[in-house]
């Protein structure tokens, strides 16, 4: 059975590795090189093999503790597992859109560009916030996550009105149109899970 230490340890690796592809999935789209796309695919399947690994050490250690308060944190640590895991499947249906993008060579306004990049940065600050949190073993540092209070959810909406009257005046293809607002709600989906975790680390005992 592994110590809860060394599950610490693979958690913190999880996160770094999140961290990495989200960067690098914007780093695809900015950039428009779709080189990039298969080291963050591989990325990907690193991620899933660690949420497995670590998931069925948290299994067997909630089994045999006697300790009522580190069973609970096994079940805690599990979800955050769960969420990193989703935040790479996030990137990989954004990459999906990026390159698809760079194939038929499709434009977003400069507009539609500064959106995606505002809620990019939000986002990936709350990820930064955690992957120092986990490093540093203070998880008390991801409050710094909840106190921001983004309220992404209303400012997705602001965007996804914004683009459309793009469409209608003509600045934006239908196609364009339509991956750039399910762009929108991958990161703010990642967003969501990033509040998650901050959420989940603090209940810990």
């Amino acid at each position: 059975m592994q110590e809860i230490s060394s599950i610490k340890k693979k958690i913190t690796e999880m996160s770094v590795l999140a961290l990495k592809m989200w960067r690098m999935t914007h780093k695809t789209f900015m950039e428009h090189d779709a080189d990039l796309i298969a080291g963050i695919l591989e990325d990907e399947h690193k991620l899933n093999n660690l949420e497995k690994e670590i998931t069925s050490d948290l299994v067997a250690l909630g089994r045999v503790s006697a300790v009522e308060t580190e069973k609970a944190n096994a079940l805690i640590y599990a979800d955050v597992v769960g969420d990193l895991e989703l935040i790479g499947d996030y990137c990989k249906d954004i990459l999906e859109r990026v390159q698809i993008k760079i194939e038929e060579r499709l434009l977003f306004s400069e507009e539609a560009v500064k959106e995606y990049e505002d809620l990019y940065r939000k986002t990936e600050d709350a990820l930064k916030e955690i992957v120092c949190a986990l490093e540093r073993d203070n998880l008390d540092l991801v409050k710094t996550v909840l106190k921001k209070e983004e309220h992404i959810d209303s400012l997705v909406d602001e965007y996804r009105a914004r683009h459309n009257q793009r469409l209608i005046e003509g600045i934006c293809s239908p196609i364009a149109c339509n991956m750039f607002l399910n762009m929108l709600d991958f990161t703010a989906a990642v967003y969501y899970h990033a509040k998650k975790i901050a959420r989940n680390l603090l209940k810990l005992k």
